[in-house]
């Protein structure tokens, strides 16, 4: 039997005890285009026991016993208790990698043996709604048909009558309703029916009031259909006098609705919304949600890649339908863990979902696959990622250990007998990012990661120099994890014998920290004691003399099962040069806000202290709850996009100073108006605005840092000024001040100049880059982008274009473009390797061998339209034979008749001579040379035949002479025997052929004859008396 699958529940319903399950795949019979791979050396070659296998079955992530797999690749399933069904999944070896088939979810149809509900006796009242229920265990879901005293019911008896699933609803009930009820539940891949108990239905006619309150009936919040299908939403209400109902669609009421039952008939996607039926005056409701269910479409499936390592690959996946699908991706069957170097994105173009695996390796090479899932149903698409390129040796040896809380050194060994370009380093935080370090020569670097005492993978890439232009980028080294540990305390010392060692500032910053151990030993000694606290404990008192100090550190875990690593690297903090109540506390100096806009400003500091800070926190809030905390390096930071005239604290972590509180400028409203700035040349800025003062004051500024007071400044009394010396490679900040009163300008950023619409085109002879822009500019260029900035190639254009040339068509090229004078580089610009275009010489080349093909077709044509013209206007007479004496021999005589072998006495050519039939009879017809070649009559000519057979009026009858050895007879015509030569009697009459016997015959097989006549000789033929030799 085959088994039937319900898409809204992806449930294959098998109706027998044993269950066979193809392994179906998307596009299973599409070919996969794919370069050939090397050929591999004979101890890379694959042991046969170490091949793939060509189907592999899972279920419930579980893979199963191969030998219950055909070679097809069917699973047959026994039907066991517990334990067979479940989703089922087959992985299919093609193309070099696995693909996942579509997952079936398989059970074995059922059909319980009692109903747990049926119907009971009910008694109802006139004009009110009553359900009946009829509910049985079945898989798949029973079909249920309704008797009335032992007459089925049809679906919608009437408008009062409504199936609801396991229901039966009437919504106005009338006395002609009363009767006997009772249900039918039927499987329908078993076959078998169940009958529910009858029970009565009586109806009340009393008018007495009723409270409104909801029937309960069947309610599928979250309704999806295909379109052209039927939706019912019920919201039956009980109560008297009857309740009005009104249907709302997406919060508007629907006029021509007020039933108790809406009916949705042949939906399409206009239907699709929120629907609620509202019971006036009594706040009782009812919400649906139909969804059009639109199966899912890959519209942009993956397409197959090659790529070289360390190169950015992405495979589009994009797909509709409706509700809208969500996207996994696998790799070789695995399901494929988002973070890291693999995320998936939205391109924000052209809305396309993307996998981006960024710096390719070759252990990602392997088979993509993208699944789309909806409510409707689930699609597929694969694509090769085929990895390419010289391979090089990967750093080894790579080692890491932590040298504070956000700080990790990782070290490596150099690979032997290589000349190594470039080393850059992969960090990936577990389950999250991946970030790529800068390229540099070092066999180590100590990385700043963002989340402290966060695991990290490490991984080392190095590029190579190769024999030729290429270089060759390695693989990643084996990752090893470390995490930054160490976190900074301050220690006091409250008595001469304790420490106080703390760490509640870095506690705040860092929350998350489920346990902390507190390290402490000796100068002189080794041997570390650890005390285990929890993680709401942010201080810890030590008993230290002041004659034996100790050295203390403090480590942090997010987990209970701590990650183990070498701390050798995490620094130590002493208790030596604590005094009595001196605590070693960095506090901020110099804390100030500058640049106040209205809604931005400037924090700078600085820390007075030998102790090394790993970075700082800075956080701002305000009384109406916000809060905003940004990490840096330095010694300032800006923050932006705050609320105007709005008062903010200030804090910097780490430090125990009081917080600085600050307020934005409000908003100018009318005496500022248009403030603005322009480059005018590569150094002078023109700065405008629309103000009525006698005087004004520009102060400006590239530092975004220093103090209004630091500020550079110039008065004018006009609405414009020009400032010279500006930098146009960082973007300046001003602001103007009026007098008379004095009034401010909010801050304006004047932008540095950038390079805009940077773009390339192949021309024949290499690559022209463009732009737009004025002056002169420096463009920098490279095929490497490994290479360092400073390595790339050079030249000064004071034009708004370059032609690039002498480059490798087979790689991309890079590209950047700035001014001289300014540090403000361009965005890279990426140059993909040349499309391949066929030359147009090629293109005439084939163009001019058509021609002369098409030339010399024709000049073969009128060669032949002219010979065989020629032939038909060729005279057809055929050769007589000369006269011949009687002392000719007999080879003379012979070649006389292979000459004559064109014209027989029968007409045709020597294969179309007539031949004796079995009888003796000989057919002579007419003569084919009458005819053209093409079986048309030639024009008309004079004939002398040797045969004259004219008294035939029809030229297409045979003469038909019997072999008659009596030849006295003057009226028999026999044919003429040529087996010898002839021996006519030149001196007999020749009116009497019958009596002159010389007449014999020629040395010639065909009946083919020639009279040789004297000058007596009469051109009858009636007097000639053929004869028919034994052979022909």
């Amino acid at each position: 039997m085959d088994p039937v699958e319900h898409n809204v529940h992806n449930i294959t319903w098998w109706p027998s005890p044993r269950a066979s399950l193809s392994c179906l795949v998307a596009d299973g019979q599409r070919s996969q285009p794919r370069r050939p791979p090397p050929p591999l050396a004979s101890e890379d070659k694959p042991r046969t026991q170490d091949r793939p296998r060509n189907f592999i079955w899972r279920r419930d992530n579980v893979e199963i016993n191969p030998k219950r797999v055909s070679p097809n690749g069917t699973l047959e399933v026994y039907r066991k208790q517990n334990n067979s069904e479940g989703v089922y999944q087959c992985q299919a070896w093609r193309h070099g990698g696995y693909i996942l088939g579509y997952p079936v979810h398989l059970k074995f149809a059922y059909i319980g043996k009692q109903f747990s509900q049926q119907p009971v006796n009910t008694t109802a009242r006139s004009g009110q709604p009553v359900v009946f229920n009829c509910n049985i265990s079945s898989g798949p879901s029973a079909m249920v048909t309704w008797m009335r005293n032992g007459e089925l019911l049809p679906d919608y008896v009437s408008r009062r009558s409504v199936f609801l699933p396991n229901q039966l609803l009437i919504t106005d009930v009338r006395v002609e309703d009363e009767g006997l009820y009772w249900c039918t539940a039927t499987n329908p891949l078993l076959n078998k029916t169940r009958t529910s108990r009858p029970a009565w239905l009586r109806v009340e006619t009393t008018r007495s009031p009723l409270p409104v309150s909801l029937l309960p009936v069947y309610h599928e919040d979250y309704i999806v259909r295909s379109q052209g299908a039927t939706v019912t939403l019920p919201c039956p209400v009980l109560g008297w006098p009857r309740p009005k109902i009104n249907w709302l669609k997406d919060d508007q009421i629907m006029l021509d609705s007020t039933s108790q039952v809406l009916v949705l008939r042949d939906i399409e996607r206009g239907h699709q919304g929120n629907y609620k039926c509202i019971v006036k005056d009594t706040g009782f409701d009812k919400t649906f949600n139909v969804t059009v269910g639109e199966p899912v479409n890959i519209t942009i499936p993956p397409t197959p890649k090659e790529v070289v390592r360390a190169t950015t690959v992405r495979f589009n996946c994009t797909a509709t339908g409706n509700p809208k699908p969500t996207i996994t991706w696998y790799r070789d069957g695995k399901a494929l863990r988002m973070g890291g170097r693999f995320n998936q994105r939205l391109s924000p173009k052209d809305d396309r979902m993307e996998l981006v695996v960024g710096g390719v390796t070759s252990e990602d090479a392997g088979m993509y696959q993208c699944f789309a899932r909806n409510a409707v149903s689930t699609a597929s698409s694969w694509a090769l990622l085929h990895v390419t390129g010289e391979s090089a040796p990967s750093p080894g040896g790579v080692a890491c250990w932590p040298t504070g809380a956000r700080s990790v050194l990782v070290r490596w060994a150099r690979p032997d007998r290589y000349s190594v370009v470039a080393y850059t380093v992969q960090s990936t935080v577990a389950g999250g990012t991946s970030s790529p370090g800068q390229p540099h020569t070092n066999t180590k670097e100590n990385i700043t990661v963002s989340e402290p005492l966060t695991p990290y993978t490490f991984q080392v890439r190095a590029v190579i120099q190769a024999t030729t232009k290429k270089n060759i980028a390695s693989d990643m080294s084996d990752g090893v994890v470390c995490q930054g540990q160490g976190v900074p305390i301050h220690m006091s010392r409250p008595t001469d014998d304790k420490v106080q060692v703390s760490w509640r500032d870095f506690a705040e910053e860092s929350p998350g920290i489920v346990q902390w151990i507190l390290q402490h030993r000796h100068k002189n000694s080794s041997l570390e004691n650890n005390i285990t606290l929890d993680g709401d404990v942010t201080s810890y008192s030590l008993t230290v003399p002041k004659s034996e100090p100790l050295l203390v550190r403090v480590l942090g875990s997010r987990t209970l099962e701590w990650l183990p690593q070498n701390l050798t690297m995490v620094p130590w903090s002493s208790t030596d040069s604590l005094d009595h109540g001196d605590m070693e506390t960095l506090v901020p100096e110099g804390l100030k806000v500058t640049n106040i806009g209205t809604q931005e400003f400037t924090v700078t500091w600085h820390y007075e202290s030998t102790r090394p800070v790993h970075g700082y926190r800075v956080c701002i809030s305000n009384d109406d709850g916000f809060s905003k905390c940004l990490d840096t390096n330095r010694e300032w930071l800006t923050f932006d996009q705050l609320q105007p005239a709005t008062e903010y604290e200030v804090r910097v972590q780490p430090g125990a100073g009081r917080p600085l509180r600050v307020t934005t400028q409000p908003l100018v409203s009318g005496r500022f108006k248009e403030v603005s700035c322009k480059f005018v040349n590569s150094t002078t800025l023109l700065v405008s605005w629309n103000a009525d003062s006698p005087k004004f004051t520009v102060s400006y500024t590239t530092k975004k840092h220093t103090a209004l007071e630091e500020w550079d400044a110039l008065d004018t009394t006009h609405n414009s000024v020009l400032i010279n010396g500006i930098d146009r490679s960082t973007d300046t900040i001003l602001k103007v001040i009026a007098y008379d009163p004095e009034e401010s300008s909010n801050l304006i950023p004047c932008h540095a100049a950038k390079i805009k619409d940077l773009h390339y085109t192949f021309v024949p002879s290499g690559i022209r880059v463009s732009w737009n822009g004025t002056g002169t500019q420096t463009v920098r260029y490279s095929q490497n982008l490994t290479l360092f900035l400073e390595q790339w190639s050079s030249f000064n254009v004071t034009d708004n274009s370059i032609l690039l040339s002498n480059l490798d068509p087979s790689l991309p090229t890079y590209v950047m473009v700035k001014s001289p004078d300014t540090n403000q580089n361009s965005q890279v610009l990426t140059i993909p390797v040349r499309p391949i275009v066929k030359s147009n010489s090629s293109f005439y080349i084939g163009i001019g061998v058509a021609s002369g093909m098409c030339v010399l077709c024709l000049l073969v044509l009128t060669a032949v339209c002219v010979w065989r013209r020629r032939k038909n206007i060729r005279s057809p007479h055929r050769p007589r034979r000369r006269n011949t004496s009687l002392n000719e021999g007999d080879e003379e005589e012979a070649s006389e008749m292979k000459n004559v072998g064109v014209g027989l006495a029968n007409g045709g050519g020597s294969k179309d001579a007539g031949e004796p039939l079995l009888n003796g009879h000989v057919h002579i017809t007419e003569n084919p040379q009458s005819k053209t070649p093409n079986g048309k009559m030639r024009k008309g000519r004079l004939y002398v035949d040797a045969f004259d057979l004219s008294r035939y009026e029809d030229q297409d009858t045979t003469l038909e002479t019997v072999l008659d050895g009596d030849t006295s007879t003057s009226t028999a015509y026999n044919l003429l025997d040529t087996s010898r030569r002839p021996e006519y009697d030149m001196s007999l009459s020749s009116r009497d052929i019958s009596a002159n016997n010389s007449f014999n015959k020629l040395p010639d097989d065909n009946m083919n004859s020639e009279l040789t006549r004297s000058t007596d000789f009469e051109s009858d033929n009636s007097k000639i008396q053929p004869t028919l030799q034994p052979n022909g």
